[in-house]
């Protein structure tokens, strides 16, 4: 077990209002029917156009930038298909449970969640391995979206809050002489790992159903759990518990739930910027290239 950190009584104070807020969000968070009444066809993410311009921009697409302060944080974790080897190999591995949550960390506070189960293509019928540990039954794939409409519904989502992302996040695919530099952005992806989009999302699910990466996903993004050994100068391997067990917190929820872990994910960034003082920088950066191929590297 990781050692517990002492808490000061200000460090308590912020904590508690932390949670509070987090539970809140918690009992407000949309229904499944909600969101997929809202697919569009009006925004899909095609790879039949010209190539855009992500290689050459991928600077502009991250948060390295000392002018550009950010402000919020897109929580993403992601469940795929897997055959019960406990190898966990590629060739299993497709998006069906696709959860983000969006917290305001000036606030210290989630302000909106995003959730929908995904109907895989290649391995339509779950193992029982699969669900075991997700949770996740076949009658739930079974009614969901397929993954284009999926990434349609996460186009919905971040278009939603359009207002509040900077430069306002690029959807569908590009125009034909690629997207505009834009310039840093004032908010940033986390993901635990860097298994969710460089695996399940890239190498796999995008590619079965010839998607592009959405540009807004693309370019760098924080891998919370290089974050959290780089901060805590740890060398071994910290699961979502591990990481919380930090200000003597318990994981809330069921483990392998999508929405559930992503919660946890935004709890954790806010309890690191918060009570940490951690200052957001992106670690690893990903781009989807024309081809489906992809480039991922470690910042």
């Amino acid at each position: 077990m990781p050692k517990k950190k002492k808490i000061t009584p200000k460090q308590e104070t912020a904590l508690r209002c932390l949670q509070q807020n987090f539970d809140k969000r918690a009992e407000l968070a949309p229904s499944s029917d909600d969101v997929h009444a809202t697919i569009s066809k009006s925004s899909p993410v095609d790879i039949d156009v010209d190539a855009d311009e992500l290689e050459k921009n991928i600077a502009t697409l991250s948060i390295n930038n000392g002018n550009t302060r950010i402000r919020y944080i897109l929580c993403l974790d992601i469940e795929a298909t897997f055959d019960g080897d406990k190898s966990f190999s590629h060739e299993t591995h497709e998006v069906i449970e696709l959860p983000c949550i969006l917290a305001d960390i000036k606030e210290g506070k989630i302000i909106d969640e995003f959730h929908t189960f995904v109907k895989p293509s290649l391995h339509p019928q779950l193992t029982n391995e699969c669900i075991a540990l997700t949770g996740i039954t076949q009658v739930d794939v079974d009614n969901a979206p397929t993954f284009r409409e999926a990434i349609q519904l996460l186009d919905g989502f971040m278009k939603k809050h359009s207002d509040k992302l900077h430069p306002p996040p690029q959807i569908g695919s590009p125009p034909p002489n690629g997207w505009p530099n834009l310039g840093p952005r004032n908010y940033v992806w986390v993901t635990d790992g860097h298994a969710d989009i460089e695996r399940f999302l890239c190498l796999r699910s995008c590619r079965i159903n010839r998607v592009r990466l959405p540009a807004y996903i693309s370019g760098g993004y924080i891998d919370m759990k290089l974050l959290f050994k780089t901060h805590f100068k740890e060398r071994g391997f910290r699961r979502l518990p591990d990481m919380l067990a930090k200000w003597g917190l318990s994981f809330e929820g069921r483990e392998h739930s999508g929405l559930q872990d992503a919660r946890q994910v935004a709890r954790i960034m806010l309890f690191m910027v918060q009570m940490e003082a951690v200052q957001l920088k992106c670690n690893r950066s990903i781009v989807m290239e024309m081809n489906l191929s992809f480039a991922a590297r470690q910042l």
